[in-house]
């Protein structure tokens, strides 16, 4: 496999975004650039911050303070700003921490190749984080244009109710698809559209800053599970590797083993054989150390990598099991309400969302238990790699590395909880438990 054939630029869709989004000129790791905030950009990254992010957020989080609200309008708000608020957090990661979040990106993509990898394996990584990258985009875009359309059809009733109205009677109140404090006057046609469009943007700019953040954190933790799992194939195969070049070395020729055996030797069953024939045992020895020594330094940069990665987005993950334990709990009583009361295009986009911040919790969740397992995996390949095979005095880079497999590799929010499955699990049954506190307050207060 040739050089040029080898996959690049993991992250490019992720680049382009956190750059258009104003989150730092992200570069290429074969660009050999860490230039955050060039010339101009850097007045562009401030507009796009304060007028998207911290303007239309700063909006969004004072209108459930602000008047007097029911509760299916105040907790379906309450929602948007429990997510959109904490997000700031990661925000401040990316734009803090570029230089970090680079360097991991460059030990997957060119370090990485300075050892053993398998290119079929890198390059299905690369496929499937694009599939879901470009599914949990367009499962956002769905649910933002749930909300466009519920608020359309919200204001077409209403233009409908106003068509009715005598000239004296007082108008019904015109409302925004997402509940939003605007300082201005909006009722009229001249100013209502403006405000839409300004909304719809606001809405659009801070949803594919949460999508594309997660999508990539995600990303970065496939590929370093993926690089466990070539490391795992390379300790497997280390021996018989070793064997195999060896065996390459030699004339094709010389292929007569000691007994008188001469003829055409199968290469995986009798590479062992030649090789002991033509080779000094301390030549062997020597072979062996350097593909063992290989795999050791690719585990340690795996192991550097990850804990730096952890330390860099610790609190970027605490920010999101924050989030979506909140969320989740309210988007739980608001989809209850809607159902009960078949509002059925309101249903449709609060279920939208529901289940979008189901997923944002779960890809991080998921991927990180799927690194644990993976980097735990590397203490099998040691006992897989025919290691009684090797000289006594060889095996004591195997038995660091097995130890060191053995101590569960995790990443943690912040360091109060582990980023897998069973944190998942926690935060669904938190969720509900808050759910149904909730709810049974709500049906208490009904009754009476």
């Amino acid at each position: 496999m040739t050089e040029t054939e080898r996959p690049s630029r993991y992250f490019v869709l992720h680049f382009r975004l956190l750059r258009f989004l104003g989150l730092g000129w992200w570069h290429q790791p074969d660009e050999e650039n860490t230039e955050n905030f060039p010339s101009w950009y850097l007045y562009y990254s401030i507009a796009t911050q304060v007028i998207w992010v911290a303007g239309f957020v700063g909006l969004e989080t004072i209108d459930p303070f602000v008047g007097k609200k029911d509760l299916d309008r105040f907790m379906f708000s309450l929602s948007f700003v429990i997510t959109h608020n904490l997000t700031l957090i990661k925000l401040c990661i990316f734009f803090f921490r570029n230089a970090q979040i680079q360097a991991i990106v460059r030990t997957l993509e060119i370090e990485m190749y300075d050892y053993y990898q398998n290119e079929d394996k890198n390059r299905k990584t690369v496929r499937f984080s694009k599939i879901m990258t470009g599914s949990f985009l367009f499962f956002g875009w769905m649910t933002i244009g749930n909300t466009n359309v519920y608020g359309t059809i919200q204001d077409i009733k209403w233009k409908a109710i106003v068509a009715n109205l005598n000239d004296t009677s007082e108008r019904p109140f015109r409302t925004l698809p997402q509940p939003i404090y605007i300082p201005w006057n909006y009722q009229k046609d001249s100013s209502f559209i403006p405000t839409f469009v300004l909304e719809t943007v606001g809405l659009l700019w801070t949803g594919h800053i949460v999508m594309t953040i997660d999508t990539f954190i995600a990303s970065v933790i496939l590929h370093m599970s993926s690089q466990f799992e070539i490391l795992h194939e390379a300790i497997t195969t280390a021996y018989d590797r070793t064997m195999g070049t060896l065996r390459q070395g030699l004339h094709h020729d010389a292929v007569n083993v000691p007994g008188g055996e001469s003829s055409a030797i199968d290469i995986d069953d009798n590479s062992e054989k030649i090789v002991q024939s033509f080779f000094s045992k301390e030549e062997i020895e020597t072979a062996l150390q350097n593909t063992f020594r290989v795999c050791f330094k690719q585990h340690q940069v795996l192991i550097n990598c990850v804990e730096l990665f952890s330390r860099t987005y610790s609190y970027g993950f605490m920010t999101q099991l924050l989030s979506s334990m909140a969320a989740i709990c309210v988007v739980m009583v608001q989809v209850s309400q809607d159902a009960s009361s078949f509002k059925s295009v309101k249903l449709v986009t609060s279920l939208a969302f529901f289940v979008a911040m189901i997923i944002q919790l779960a890809i991080q969740c998921f991927t990180g238990n799927e690194l644990t397992l993976q980097a735990e995996r590397i203490s099998d390949a040691v006992m897989q790699c025919k290691w009684e095979r090797i000289p006594p005095r060889q095996r004591r880079l195997l038995l660091m590395m097995m130890m060191r497999a053995q101590r569960p590799l995790r990443l943690t929010a912040a360091g109060f909880t582990h980023m897998d499955n069973a944190c998942f699990l926690a935060i669904m049954k938190a969720a509900y438990s808050y759910y149904a506190v909730l709810s049974q307050k709500d049906e208490k207060e009904n009754t009476i």
